[in-house]
């Protein structure tokens, strides 16, 4: 209601004008306190706007985090048949390598062919409950994965990745060097 629709309102007003002007304050003082709340609601969608954007920022953040932390994360596969010593100086090698990470717990980890089939079961050969499909692993006589010992190796976040699997492949043993993201795109997939 603007100022015109209040006087005309009030000129058609059969009442006592100290009544009328009370009235009119009223009227003139929730119209006030409107605007103000429409000012109000103007800031809080403004900070909804810029908290939606802050989430948005987040989860960007986040996936370019994910993304770096793939490539970063090396797996070492070695020759099959090669001893403990030979695989214990391969690790050796690998941590004299200046571009591993240095800042991390663990930046460099041995896994053995039955860690790797404990953790390929668990990622590929489960139900939807998470249960082991024992009906199936139990067809495997023995290990599949036993030739599948590797390291994990952590790269440094401002090293070059490329560099250091060259350095790494050039290590006598080594067969193939891949990241989280290569060796996720290579998975085999049980239906």
């Amino acid at each position: 209601m603007n100022e015109k629709d209040i006087l005309k309102l009030k000129a058609s007003l059969t009442m006592p004008s100290e009544m009328t002007d009370s009235l009119i304050k009223k009227c003139d003082d929730s119209h006030r306190q409107r605007i103000g709340g429409t000012y109000s609601g103007r800031y809080r969608g403004l900070c909804a706007a810029a908290a939606a954007l802050l989430c948005i920022c987040a989860v960007g953040t986040t996936s370019f985090a994910y993304n770096v932390y793939q490539e970063k994360q090396l797996a070492v596969f070695m020759e099959a048949g090669l001893s403990q010593s030979e695989i214990d100086y391969i690790g050796q090698e690998i941590a004299e390598i200046c571009e591993i990470s240095s800042r991390q717990p663990v930046t460099l980890q041995y896994v053995s062919g039955d860690e790797a089939w404990e953790q390929f079961k668990s990622a590929y050969l489960t139900d939807e409950n998470g249960e082991e499909m024992t009906d199936l692993t139990a067809s495997f006589v023995e290990n599949p994965l036993a030739d599948s010992f590797h390291y994990r190796v952590s790269v440094r976040l401002n090293a070059d990745t490329q560099a250091v699997r060259d350095q790494i492949g050039r290590l006598p043993g080594v067969r193939k060097i891949t990241t989280v993201r290569e060796a996720e795109k290579s998975a085999v997939t049980i239906p």
